[in-house]
């Protein structure tokens, strides 16, 4: 009852409801339509060979939107992991926190108000898969721990990201050596950013347009074939 409450509006209209009512009366919703009418409709028309349903036009249409969002979507991930989580990564790599002993805080690297990192250490993966946790006990361990034929040999510390039992004001973050060049590799910013996805978006759009502009005529191509072909 309170659920309800709280998204109700005024006059015992829904929020949903009032957001759709805005966008059927608003531009944005008027250009999407001219848009989808003038360069995203597939008409398909009558053949000789085989016959198409007349909501053929609309599946292809729709598949073919889905395709360039699916494109779209994967363009904005990428740039999302190489440029916001990215940037944590690198500041990492530069910072040389390659063990629990050199590993440092949020605050201490910049992103403790960074609730986008914080999100992604918590619940994400792609983070998840080259950044590692230790408390304030571990690392003290590790830096205690004895030098043998010049090299520190540091206690293995737990991954508390896995357990979920982070604190975020007290933990100490890092990169273990042997995926170092993982996380160079798959948080390198070179090429990457949002206005590549601007124009990845431009471009995903114009290829999508002609698709559903040339597909008819494909279809048309394919039947006369057909015809020119089959035994008479």
């Amino acid at each position: 009852m309170l659920a309800t409450n709280v998204f109700m509006a005024s006059g015992g209209t829904s929020l949903w409801e009032t957001i759709v009512s805005w966008y059927q009366n608003s531009v944005f919703a008027e250009l999407l339509n001219y848009l989808s009418e003038r360069y995203f409709t597939v008409e398909f028309g009558n053949y000789e060979n085989f016959s198409v349903s007349s909501n053929a036009g609309v599946a292809a249409r729709n598949l073919v939107l889905a395709l360039a969002l699916g494109f779209i979507i994967a363009a904005v991930i990428t740039a999302y992991t190489r440029e916001v989580l990215g940037g944590f990564v690198r500041k990492m790599l530069k910072d040389e926190c390659f063990s629990p002993a050199r590993a440092k805080t949020l605050y201490d690297l910049g992103y403790f108000r960074s609730s986008s990192i914080r999100s992604a250490l918590k619940r994400g993966s792609a983070l998840r898969m080259v950044v590692r946790c230790c408390d304030a006990e571990e690392r003290e361990a590790a830096l205690n721990a004895p030098i043998v034929e010049g090299e520190r040999r540091e206690p293995e510390a737990q991954n508390r990201l896995l357990s979920e039992k982070v604190d975020f004001t007290k933990d100490y973050f890092y990169i273990p050596e042997d995926l170092r060049i993982r996380a160079q590799v798959r948080f390198d910013n070179k090429g990457s950013g949002w206005m590549p996805v601007l124009v990845m978006v431009g471009i995903t759009a114009v290829v999508a347009a002609l698709i559903c502009w040339f597909l008819p005529d494909i279809v048309q191509f394919a039947d006369n074939l057909i015809t020119v072909f089959a035994p008479k």
